[in-house]
């Protein structure tokens, strides 16, 4: 993109609590969408489903709770399901890149592109909001032009 722009602007977007906040009836409509086959979208719900987690502090155990939203970080299949889920996240001009790595995606906006980079933000801003996530503009991070510590900024809340 520099090779071919005076300056290109980037976003560092940071979903709160990514993985446990992915909604499983969201989660299975996209697998449909994606056309994965109904046996492997019910052995991932199966999977996902009926679980519960308790937190234990010294020898202090809570009771038990159930779990209704979120994928296992620690699996091997979890990084995959988060992005099945983000899958259909894109910038709205063609032109401009969004990368993703599991929840980890980044921004990238050049100086000809027809949609400003706070056109971008909002896109993902409803993404986010229609699939029960929440971008955390505290750790979202905007640059433009070379890294130096004077353009490295928080998102204007």
């Amino acid at each position: 993109m520099l090779e071919s722009n005076k300056y290109v602007r980037c976003v560092l977007i940071d979903f709160s609590k990514a993985f446990d906040t992915v909604d499983h009836a969201i989660l299975a409509r996209k697998l449909f969408c994606l056309k994965t086959p109904v046996f492997i979208i019910q052995w991932i719900m199966s999977f996902l489903t009926n679980r519960s987690q308790a937190t234990k502090l010294g020898f202090h155990l809570s009771s038990t709770l159930p779990i209704n939203r979120s994928i296992v970080q620690g699996s091997g299949i979890g990084p995959t399901l988060f992005s099945m889920f983000a899958c259909d996240l894109k910038p709205l001009n063609d032109f401009n890149y969004l990368i993703k790595y599991a929840d980890d995606s980044t921004l990238l906006c050049h100086q000809k592109s027809t949609t400003t980079v706070e056109e971008e933000i909002a896109y993902v801003m409803n993404w986010a909001l229609e699939n029960k996530m929440t971008v955390n503009l505290l750790k979202t991070k905007y640059r433009s032009g070379p890294v130096t510590a004077q353009n490295d900024q928080r998102w204007p809340s």
